[in-house]
Parts: C-alpha cells; sequence; structure tokens
C-alpha cells in the first residue's frame, strides 16, 4: 500500500511539473550539439546552477559555455563562432536559433517539440528588402541580395525574435551610406 502510494505522488509531481528549457538541454540528442557529449551538457547546467562559470572542453578541445541558464531560456557558445540559444514557447514547444559567424553572423531558425522533433511550420527569414528603405542605392541592394547575412536573436524576457541584416560584406563607405537606414525586425513567437 505504502508503495501504491508512493507511486501515485510521485506521478501527481511529475504532472504537475513544467517544462524547463534545463531539462529539454538536457535531454539533446548529441546528433544536436555533436561537439559536445551529454556529461558536458549536465556539467553545464550543474555549474550554471551553482553559480560557477559553466564552461568546458567540447570535443575539439576549444571552450564551449553555457552563457544564460533561466526556466524558459538559454543561450550557449558551443565556440567562438557558434552561439545557440533556445526559448521555451509552451511546455510542449521550443524554438532554437543557431548563429554562425564566419566572420559576419548568419542564423538559422528552428522549432522542435520538447522531445526534439523538428516542426514543419518554420518561421521565415525576412527578406533583404524588409530591412531597407526604397531609398537605397540599387548597387547596394544588389551587393546585399547576392549575400544575405541574417542575424537572428531571441529575447531572454519574452518570446520574440529579433532579425538583423548584417553589412559586413559591403565596402567602407557603402556600410556608411547606410547608418540608420537598415532597421531590425522583431516577431511575435506565439
Amino acid at each position: 500500500m505504502r508503495k501504491l502510494l508512493l507511486l501515485l505522488l510521485l506521478q501527481c509531481t511529475m504532472l504537475g511539473a513544467q517544462t524547463r528549457i534545463r531539462d529539454v538541454y538536457a535531454a539533446a540528442p548529441d546528433s544536436v550539439f555533436p561537439l559536445l557529449t551529454g556529461n558536458n551538457r549536465l556539467d553545464q547546467i550543474d555549474f550554471r546552477e551553482n553559480n560557477m562559470k559553466a564552461e568546458v572542453k567540447n570535443k575539439f578541445e576549444d571552450h564551449a559555455e553555457l552563457l544564460v541558464l533561466s526556466d524558459r531560456y538559454l543561450r550557449l557558445r558551443l565556440s567562438g563562432r557558434h552561439l545557440v540559444e533556445m526559448r521555451l514557447l509552451s511546455d510542449s514547444t521550443f524554438c532554437m536559433v543557431e548563429t554562425f559567424s564566419a566572420p559576419a553572423p548568419d542564423s538559422r531558425v528552428r522549432l522542435f517539440d520538447t522531445a526534439w522533433h523538428e516542426l514543419p511550420q518554420g518561421i521565415d527569414r525576412p527578406s533583404v528588402d524588409e530591412f531597407l528603405g526604397e531609398d537605397i542605392d540599387v548597387d547596394i541592394r544588389l551587393a546585399l541580395h547576392a549575400l544575405p547575412l541574417i542575424k537572428a536573436s531571441l529575447s531572454e524576457d519574452d518570446d520574440s525574435l529579433t532579425f538583423e541584416l548584417q553589412t559586413g560584406e559591403l565596402t567602407r563607405q557603402q556600410r556608411m551610406s547606410l547608418e540608420g537606414r537598415v532597421h531590425k525586425i522583431c516577431r511575435r513567437l506565439r
């Protein structure tokens, strides 16, 4: 009888538990974070939750650090050129943004369920023209269309996603002519 009560209590506790992004990160398949082992990820969570620097060595002996960890948001630097952000949108879905810098940042945005199945509905990247006003020089516009690098960032505080057009591939003069004329695009995820 005691075992039955204990089992019922455990099940009720588990049903009432809310999903946290730390649990999603800990349960990630190795194929999602091939540079880190499962133990690396668990160590990072443990370090962060104990107010320590959450840095481990990845499989290439580079440093990987869990920079921010809250109940719904996580920011992880996998290497000097690879940043990952994750934001829990509900108890069953989350958004993941991977940004690669080589050297200008470019991001990939995906939605998953908490069992790490990628969801078919994605988040479309804005077009280059959505960032620019109509008075932008044609040569600059064509250069940006030729190599559209767009950085995406999740908010730590709410379910929003911000896109920024990267202009690092332009000449210094072209970048100066764009100053103050390229705007960010913010989208709500729910």
